[in-house]
């Protein structure tokens, strides 16, 4: 009785995996292959507010950054434009200024990359994508493998030995 129960459960799983075209987030890559910034995770919603173009000029012009973030945009943002991006975590909200270097045009949205000038913004970067991608790797983990099975922080430490030293400057 339990065996057919755990087997129909399995079955349902797969059905609602193949349904919902459920993504394996450790095939996704961390960094841009062209770029070599991060990618932001899309299930962390990212707002943006343009910044005056002299504040914050002074550096990037030192070119003190270290890393980009690269982000999906329905909306057109010229080259140069600088920008505070939030991201919403289920902790807060993390800002973090940089200056948009890169536009790609795709069919419905632009891939945006933001150069982070000051090395205060590209830590506060690495560390908050860290902290998404260890969040949707734990979802994926209960996915495949059920609630109850995880173990938060087990499944942390075991993206960060995998996978924390593909991020930039980690």
């Amino acid at each position: 009785m339990l065996l057919q129960k755990v087997t129909s459960m399995m079955r349902k799983r797969y059905r609602d995996k193949r349904r919902i075209g459920f993504r394996n987030v450790t095939n996704i890559p961390i960094t841009d292959e062209q770029t070599g910034f991060i990618h932001h995770r899309h299930g962390f919603p990212l707002d943006f507010r343009r910044l005056l173009p002299d504040i914050e000029d002074e550096q990037f012009r030192d070119g003190q950054g270290s890393t980009g973030l690269l982000f999906q945009s329905e909306e057109y943002l010229e080259p140069g434009t600088t920008i505070e991006a939030t991201i919403t975590l289920k902790d807060g909200l993390e800002k973090i200024r940089g200056k948009v270097v890169m536009v790609r045009d795709r069919e419905d949205h632009y891939e945006i990359g933001l150069w982070l000038g000051q090395n205060e913004d590209a830590c506060r970067a690495r560390i908050v994508e860290q902290a998404c991608y260890i969040e949707e790797y734990i979802k994926e983990k209960k996915f495949r493998e059920g609630p109850f099975v995880l173990n938060r922080d087990g499944a942390a430490e075991e993206w960060i030995n995998k996978y924390a030293a593909g991020v930039p400057g980690s």
